[in-house]
Protein backbone atom coordinates (compact mmCIF):
# COMPACT_ATOMS: atom_id res chain seq x y z
CA UNK A 1 0.00 0.00 0.00
CA UNK A 2 3.05 2.34 1.10
CA UNK A 3 4.24 1.64 -2.33
CA UNK A 4 1.75 2.32 -4.25
CA UNK A 5 1.01 5.57 -2.93
CA UNK A 6 4.81 6.36 -3.23
CA UNK A 7 4.24 5.63 -6.97
CA UNK A 8 0.69 7.81 -7.03
CA UNK A 9 2.96 10.94 -5.19
CA UNK A 10 5.48 10.78 -7.30
CA UNK A 11 3.62 11.04 -9.92
CA UNK A 12 1.76 13.68 -9.04
CA UNK A 13 4.93 15.42 -8.20
CA UNK A 14 6.04 14.63 -11.96
CA UNK A 15 2.95 15.99 -13.01
CA UNK A 16 3.11 19.73 -11.29
CA UNK A 17 6.82 19.48 -12.23
CA UNK A 18 5.95 19.31 -15.69
CA UNK A 19 3.43 22.39 -15.01
CA UNK A 20 5.62 24.48 -14.05
CA UNK A 21 8.38 24.21 -16.36
CA UNK A 22 5.60 25.26 -19.13
CA UNK A 23 4.79 28.16 -17.28
CA UNK A 24 8.48 28.94 -17.03
CA UNK A 25 9.28 28.50 -20.78
CA UNK A 26 6.44 30.47 -21.31
CA UNK A 27 7.06 33.21 -19.61
CA UNK A 28 11.03 33.21 -21.38
CA UNK A 29 9.15 31.99 -24.79
CA UNK A 30 5.54 32.38 -25.18
CA UNK A 31 3.57 30.55 -27.03
CA UNK A 32 0.36 28.35 -26.66
CA UNK A 33 -2.06 25.94 -28.69
CA UNK A 34 -3.71 28.16 -31.75
CA UNK A 35 -7.18 25.81 -30.96
CA UNK A 36 -7.34 25.08 -27.25
CA UNK A 37 -4.66 27.85 -26.01
CA UNK A 38 -2.81 25.41 -23.97
CA UNK A 39 0.74 26.88 -23.37
CA UNK A 40 4.09 25.64 -24.31
CA UNK A 41 3.07 24.55 -27.70
CA UNK A 42 1.83 25.85 -31.20
CA UNK A 43 -0.39 23.19 -31.55
CA UNK A 44 -0.99 20.37 -28.56
CA UNK A 45 -1.25 16.52 -29.60
CA UNK A 46 -4.94 16.38 -28.20
CA UNK A 47 -5.79 19.46 -31.33
CA UNK A 48 -3.84 17.77 -33.46
CA UNK A 49 -4.95 14.47 -33.35
CA UNK A 50 -8.65 16.26 -33.86
CA UNK A 51 -7.61 18.23 -36.62
CA UNK A 52 -6.60 14.86 -38.39
CA UNK A 53 -9.93 13.27 -37.87
CA UNK A 54 -11.60 16.60 -38.70
CA UNK A 55 -13.53 17.10 -35.62
CA UNK A 56 -12.18 20.21 -34.20
CA UNK A 57 -15.21 21.59 -32.28
CA UNK A 58 -16.87 24.45 -33.77
CA UNK A 59 -17.15 26.20 -30.18
CA UNK A 60 -12.96 26.20 -29.98
CA UNK A 61 -12.25 27.74 -33.51
CA UNK A 62 -15.61 28.84 -35.20
CA UNK A 63 -15.62 28.76 -38.49
CA UNK A 64 -11.89 27.90 -39.37
CA UNK A 65 -12.99 24.99 -41.84
CA UNK A 66 -17.22 24.74 -43.12
CA UNK A 67 -16.71 22.15 -45.02
CA UNK A 68 -17.20 24.27 -47.85
CA UNK A 69 -14.86 24.26 -51.38
CA UNK A 70 -14.43 27.61 -52.60
CA UNK A 71 -13.94 27.51 -56.38
CA UNK A 72 -11.80 29.88 -58.59
CA UNK A 73 -10.28 30.35 -61.39
CA UNK A 74 -6.35 31.48 -62.51
CA UNK A 75 -7.01 31.94 -65.87
CA UNK A 76 -7.83 28.24 -66.86
CA UNK A 77 -6.73 26.66 -64.31
CA UNK A 78 -9.12 26.03 -61.64
CA UNK A 79 -8.03 26.61 -57.97
CA UNK A 80 -10.09 25.26 -54.78
CA UNK A 81 -9.37 26.86 -50.74
CA UNK A 82 -10.43 25.41 -48.03
CA UNK A 83 -11.76 28.68 -46.37
CA UNK A 84 -12.73 32.31 -46.33
CA UNK A 85 -9.74 34.07 -45.39
CA UNK A 86 -11.71 36.43 -43.71
CA UNK A 87 -12.55 34.48 -40.92
CA UNK A 88 -10.81 33.07 -38.04
CA UNK A 89 -8.51 31.02 -40.59
CA UNK A 90 -6.94 34.50 -41.07
CA UNK A 91 -5.36 34.56 -37.99
CA UNK A 92 -3.45 31.41 -38.55
CA UNK A 93 -2.08 32.06 -41.89
CA UNK A 94 -0.68 35.12 -40.50
CA UNK A 95 1.04 33.22 -37.54
CA UNK A 96 2.44 30.77 -39.63
CA UNK A 97 3.47 33.15 -42.17
CA UNK A 98 5.16 35.99 -40.46
CA UNK A 99 5.43 34.68 -36.58
CA UNK A 100 7.39 31.75 -37.28
CA UNK A 101 4.84 29.15 -36.01
CA UNK A 102 5.87 26.32 -39.28
CA UNK A 103 4.36 23.21 -36.60
CA UNK A 104 0.80 24.85 -38.15
CA UNK A 105 1.76 24.13 -41.08
CA UNK A 106 1.34 20.46 -41.74
CA UNK A 107 -1.75 19.73 -40.29
CA UNK A 108 -3.69 22.82 -41.77
CA UNK A 109 -2.23 21.18 -45.19
CA UNK A 110 -4.16 17.62 -43.98
CA UNK A 111 -7.03 19.36 -42.96
CA UNK A 112 -7.59 20.75 -46.34
CA UNK A 113 -6.67 18.00 -48.19
CA UNK A 114 -9.54 15.64 -46.29
CA UNK A 115 -11.97 18.68 -47.49
CA UNK A 116 -10.96 18.96 -50.91
CA UNK A 117 -11.37 14.71 -50.96
CA UNK A 118 -9.45 13.26 -54.06
CA UNK A 119 -7.08 14.54 -56.10
CA UNK A 120 -6.55 13.84 -59.38
CA UNK A 121 -2.48 14.96 -59.15
CA UNK A 122 0.08 12.44 -58.59
CA UNK A 123 2.68 15.11 -57.39
CA UNK A 124 2.08 18.51 -55.36
CA UNK A 125 4.29 21.74 -56.78
CA UNK A 126 4.75 24.62 -53.86
CA UNK A 127 4.65 28.55 -55.05
CA UNK A 128 8.94 29.00 -53.83
CA UNK A 129 9.87 32.11 -51.24
CA UNK A 130 10.66 35.19 -53.02
CA UNK A 131 14.17 35.88 -54.15
CA UNK A 132 14.04 38.64 -51.38
CA UNK A 133 12.12 36.61 -48.46
CA UNK A 134 13.85 36.73 -45.12
CA UNK A 135 11.24 33.61 -44.15
CA UNK A 136 13.52 30.47 -43.15
CA UNK A 137 10.98 28.46 -44.29
CA UNK A 138 8.39 27.98 -47.20
CA UNK A 139 5.11 28.12 -46.05
CA UNK A 140 3.02 26.93 -49.13
CA UNK A 141 5.75 23.45 -49.67
CA UNK A 142 5.13 22.91 -45.42
CA UNK A 143 1.12 23.16 -46.67
CA UNK A 144 1.73 20.73 -49.82
CA UNK A 145 3.43 18.17 -47.35
CA UNK A 146 0.82 18.00 -45.00
CA UNK A 147 -1.63 17.23 -48.30
CA UNK A 148 0.67 14.76 -49.40
CA UNK A 149 0.36 13.00 -46.18
CA UNK A 150 -3.46 12.99 -46.50
CA UNK A 151 -3.10 11.51 -50.17
CA UNK A 152 -0.11 9.91 -50.21
CA UNK A 153 1.62 11.17 -53.46
CA UNK A 154 4.84 13.41 -53.48
CA UNK A 155 5.90 16.90 -53.44
CA UNK A 156 7.99 18.57 -55.81
CA UNK A 157 10.33 21.55 -54.78
CA UNK A 158 11.05 22.48 -58.61
CA UNK A 159 10.21 26.05 -58.97
CA UNK A 160 11.76 29.38 -58.52
CA UNK A 161 11.41 32.91 -59.00
CA UNK A 162 13.32 33.90 -61.51
CA UNK A 163 12.72 38.13 -60.45
CA UNK A 164 12.24 40.23 -57.28
CA UNK A 165 8.93 41.01 -56.85
CA UNK A 166 7.81 43.20 -54.19
CA UNK A 167 5.64 41.27 -51.41
CA UNK A 168 1.80 41.11 -52.19
CA UNK A 169 1.31 42.78 -48.92
CA UNK A 170 2.88 46.07 -50.55
CA UNK A 171 1.05 45.96 -54.17
CA UNK A 172 -1.93 46.87 -55.31
CA UNK A 173 -4.57 44.45 -56.94
CA UNK A 174 -3.26 45.87 -60.47
CA UNK A 175 0.02 45.14 -59.45
CA UNK A 176 -0.79 42.18 -58.78
CA UNK A 177 -2.54 41.06 -61.75
CA UNK A 178 0.13 42.93 -63.71
CA UNK A 179 3.09 40.26 -62.75
CA UNK A 180 5.51 39.45 -65.62
CA UNK A 181 5.07 36.00 -67.49
CA UNK A 182 8.22 34.82 -67.06
CA UNK A 183 8.63 35.35 -63.30
CA UNK A 184 8.83 31.46 -62.97
CA UNK A 185 11.39 28.73 -63.84
CA UNK A 186 11.20 24.98 -63.63
CA UNK A 187 14.79 23.34 -62.22
CA UNK A 188 13.67 19.44 -63.26
CA UNK A 189 12.04 17.48 -65.65
CA UNK A 190 8.83 17.35 -64.54
CA UNK A 191 6.83 16.25 -68.68
CA UNK A 192 4.17 14.29 -68.53
CA UNK A 193 3.46 14.75 -64.92
CA UNK A 194 0.17 15.09 -63.85
CA UNK A 195 0.93 17.95 -60.78
CA UNK A 196 -1.28 20.28 -58.62
CA UNK A 197 -0.03 23.51 -57.45
CA UNK A 198 -0.10 24.56 -53.92
CA UNK A 199 0.24 28.04 -52.35
CA UNK A 200 -1.39 29.41 -49.07
CA UNK A 201 -4.05 31.95 -49.55
CA UNK A 202 -5.73 32.73 -53.54
CA UNK A 203 -6.13 36.58 -53.87
CA UNK A 204 -5.84 37.96 -57.80
CA UNK A 205 -4.75 34.20 -59.22
CA UNK A 206 -1.58 35.84 -60.97
CA UNK A 207 0.70 33.66 -58.74
CA UNK A 208 -0.93 30.29 -60.02
CA UNK A 209 -1.62 31.66 -63.31
CA UNK A 210 2.42 32.00 -64.12
CA UNK A 211 3.53 28.97 -61.91
CA UNK A 212 1.20 27.16 -64.11
CA UNK A 213 2.29 28.63 -67.16
CA UNK A 214 5.80 27.70 -66.34
CA UNK A 215 5.18 24.25 -65.38
CA UNK A 216 2.78 23.68 -68.91
CA UNK A 217 6.17 25.47 -71.08
CA UNK A 218 7.41 22.54 -68.93
CA UNK A 219 5.35 19.73 -70.04
CA UNK A 220 3.50 19.03 -67.24
CA UNK A 221 -0.28 18.76 -66.81
CA UNK A 222 -1.80 21.26 -64.65
CA UNK A 223 -5.22 19.81 -63.22
CA UNK A 224 -5.85 22.14 -60.47
CA UNK A 225 -4.41 24.64 -57.48
CA UNK A 226 -4.86 24.10 -53.86
CA UNK A 227 -5.15 27.10 -51.45
CA UNK A 228 -6.02 27.04 -47.66
CA UNK A 229 -8.36 30.25 -48.12
CA UNK A 230 -9.83 32.54 -50.86
CA UNK A 231 -9.17 36.45 -50.49
CA UNK A 232 -11.31 39.16 -52.22
CA UNK A 233 -14.18 39.55 -54.27
CA UNK A 234 -15.67 35.66 -55.07
CA UNK A 235 -18.39 33.51 -55.22
CA UNK A 236 -18.33 29.93 -54.95
CA UNK A 237 -18.69 29.36 -58.18
CA UNK A 238 -15.69 31.17 -59.41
Amino acid sequence: MNATIGVMNSSILRGISCRLWEYFLHLLWPVSCEVCGRIGTGLCDACRERMRKAEIPSRVMPSLFTGKIITRHSGKLKVYSAADYHTSIKRVIHNFKYNGRKELCRPIGRQAAEIFGTTQADYLIPVPLHLNSSRKYNQSRELAEGMCDYWGIETLDVALWTKEIPRHALQTMKERREMPHDVFMITRNIRGLRVALVDDVFTTGATMSRLCEACTDAGAVVVCGYTVASAGVYNSAG
